[in-house]
């Protein structure tokens, strides 16, 4: 599912405002976690909904790569997007194998944002501890200390009883050069009054949109819409690397069993099937290089 980022200039061209409800594209991504502890789960959907605004600030092959690197070294999330919109992310085993209690708890005093910006032969990257132990905070500061720009990140995720995702939208707000910062203080006070324009902002018109933009923050500019979309290219090909992984003696064992050797894909979910005799085969050709 496409999910819309409205990018705008407001206060007279002296903010960058990026604004989406991305509740379908979530929604997508975070049942693939479905056992997940909700901590983890709620933690990713965040730093998705962060990641997913940055899309629109892409150009032409740019791919943007982020880690969060939780205090116990072994414990991850990864979120891929790329200037196309195309965006993927995970919680690694370690983590998922965690049941914290709260947010602060998860990333601990030793998360650190580690950001990869690439785009053909160059690459850019910015790392950044976690001062707040929260995504919308650490984000924002990951942009203040790593590029010396002031960056505001503001993301709701409402939850069902059963822990699935009823509603999530967001805004990306940046200064432009010679603005005052208590413009994007004043966004980020706005945040509250706009949730129920950000909660139903994908049936929104422009012109009502507009209204409401011209209203809160005065003189103002539509520059464009951006699709932000989830994207996987796994493919069986890609997981006959696992196997290097295995002793000699489990690939036989699962031969001997005569079933097949599942394999899933922890970014999308989608489980791939070895057979005994691509397992039969791969064992000729493994012994024969």
């Amino acid at each position: 599912m496409s999910t819309s980022i409205i990018k705008t200039l407001i206060f007279d061209k002296q903010v960058r405002l990026y604004l989406t409800n991305n509740t379908g594209l979530l929604n997508e991504i975070i049942p693939i976690h479905q056992e997940a502890n909700h901590v983890i789960k709620a933690t990713l959907a965040n730093s998705l909904s962060v990641v997913s605004l940055l899309s629109a600030t892409l150009k032409e092959k740019q791919r943007l790569s982020t880690t969060l690197l939780m205090s116990q070294p072994k414990n991850k999330m990864h979120i891929d997007v790329d200037a196309q919109g195309n965006l993927r992310g995970y919680a690694n085993d370690h983590l998922l194998a965690q049941e914290p209690t709260s947010v602060k708890q998860l990333i601990g005093q030793k998360g650190s944002i580690r950001m990869i910006k690439s785009s053909n032969m160059n690459q850019f990257t910015g790392i950044t501890d976690m001062p707040y132990q929260d995504i919308d905070k650490d984000f924002s500061h990951y942009f203040q200390q790593s590029e010396q720009t002031d960056t505001l990140f503001k993301t709701n995720i409402d939850w069902t009883k059963k822990n699935t995702i009823a509603n999530s939208y967001g805004l990306y707000a940046q200064l432009l050069p010679q603005a005052s910062k208590e413009l994007l203080m004043y966004v980020g006070e706005a945040f509250d009054v706009l949730t129920s324009v950000l909660s139903k902002l994908s049936n929104m018109t422009e012109t009502e949109l507009a209204a409401t933009l011209r209203k809160y923050f005065g003189e103002f500019s539509i520059i464009g819409y951006d699709e932000v979309q989830f994207f996987c290219d796994c493919s069986k090909e890609m997981f006959f690397g696992l196997l290097h992984a295995m002793n000699k003696g489990e690939i036989e064992n699962q031969i001997q069993s005569g079933q097949p050797m599942p394999a899933s894909c922890n970014i999308c979910g989608k489980t791939y099937l070895f057979t005994t005799e691509e397992l039969r085969t791969y064992l000729q050709e493994d012994g024969n290089g």
